[in-house]
């Protein structure tokens, strides 16, 4: 699957240090065993960016558009679990024990990189 998310303004985007509570919001949407595997250096503060809004921008702070991404690659177990209708549950957990990425993570991937921000994230990956 794929979605587009609102791009942070280049010319006008600036960094600020994560509160306490998106910090927490960041690591509950991205999975706690998955950020602790990926994002581990203990930090409980994190560098996020935001658009103050521009001539460029329209003064939105948001500026064209960046993609988000989820692929499933299909291995013979998720093949067999497919096949005998297994719960969607089961069928996610090998997934993401097999290196899938969801759409919420790739997004916030992409916040932590200063692309987007996670309110563009949530309304394009949560249903």
């Amino acid at each position: 699957a794929m979605r587009l998310c609102k791009r942070i303004c280049l010319n006008c985007r600036e960094a600020y240090q994560s509160t306490r509570d998106e910090y927490e919001e960041l690591v509950q949407a991205f999975g706690l065993g998955e950020w602790e595997r990926v994002h581990a250096d203990g930090s409980t503060s994190l560098t996020l960016y935001r658009g103050r809004g521009c001539e460029a921008c329209n003064h939105s702070g948001y500026r064209g558009r960046v993609p988000i991404h989820e692929l499933m690659v299909v291995s013979d177990r998720m093949k067999a679990l497919i096949q005998t209708r297994t719960r969607t549950g089961e069928v996610l957990a090998l997934a993401k024990s097999e290196g899938m990425k969801t759409l919420l993570q790739d997004g916030i991937e992409k916040v932590l990189q200063g692309m987007t921000t996670y309110k563009q994230v949530r309304a394009v990956a949560i249903k």
